[in-house]
């Protein structure tokens, strides 16, 4: 008698699909968050799958450094947590440097011109002010007289794109300690939730959904574009 597997890309695609519906996937354009950077991390064995979509950006509803953080949308079998996204699943990994608050002190927006540095994961980093250098990275700047949070963020890639993602320790926090990792992607083509694309309905999940269930990462062949990046998703933050 052939064994039953432990649980089938059909499985793996319900799960997501049914956060896609309770709005628990990733909307990368959130119209309340401008998105920054992204990643997503797979990880499997016979019984056992995760998936965990990380998403990076700047909430202006939190304003400042409770607006930045790393959003942590985990979905698997073997997870402690409700499939999607919770409170607990926000990495905020930014600070104000000893001198200067970073930002504006009315709207927590913008970079406030007397700050030089700010601290991330603990260390201090230089904070530019130099409307040449975002301009030269493809960010044009939406006013001439500041430096929006998202601009400033935005800068900061890709020099800095490990530091905002989260670390083995974080992950291994929610998901099982000896589950092995098999797939990490930070270019994918990602559903357009907003339009009413749901994941089962993507390539690129469908072809993790079938990594997941056999182990083969031969069946992860896209052949759309990748348009994960911040620049494709301009309605975020756009409310």
């Amino acid at each position: 008698m052939k064994k039953r597997k432990e649980y089938s890309s059909e499985d793996i695609l319900e799960q997501l699909d049914k956060c896609a519906e309770d709005f628990t996937f990733p909307m990368l354009d959130n119209g309340y968050i401008y998105p920054v950077h992204s990643k997503l991390s797979a990880y499997r064995d016979e019984k056992r799958w995760a998936l965990i979509i990380e998403v990076i950006g700047f909430n202006y509803r939190g304003g400042g450094h409770n607006g930045i953080s790393n959003c942590l949308h985990i979905f698997g079998n073997c997870i402690s947590t409700k499939p999607g996204t919770d409170n607990d699943n926000f990495l905020f990994i930014t600070d104000n440097a000893p001198e200067h608050l970073t930002f504006d002190e009315e709207y927590l927006e913008s970079l406030n011109p007397e700050t030089k540095t700010m601290i991330l994961r603990d260390k201090e980093i230089i904070v530019n002010h130099d409307p040449e250098f975002y301009l030269k990275k493809g960010i044009e700047l939406e006013e001439n007289d500041k430096i929006f949070v998202w601009e400033f963020l935005r800068g900061l890639e890709p020099e800095y794109n490990n530091e905002f993602e989260a670390t083995e320790n974080e992950i291994r926090a929610r998901i099982p300690l000896d589950l092995p990792k098999i797939m990490e992607l930070t270019e994918w083509n990602h559903p357009d939730c907003a339009n009413s694309e749901i994941p089962s309905n993507n390539e690129t999940f469908k072809q993790i959904a079938r990594v997941l269930e056999t182990g083969l990462d031969e069946f992860y062949k896209p052949t759309k574009q990748p348009n994960n990046h911040w620049k494709n998703w301009p309605e975020g933050g756009a409310l």
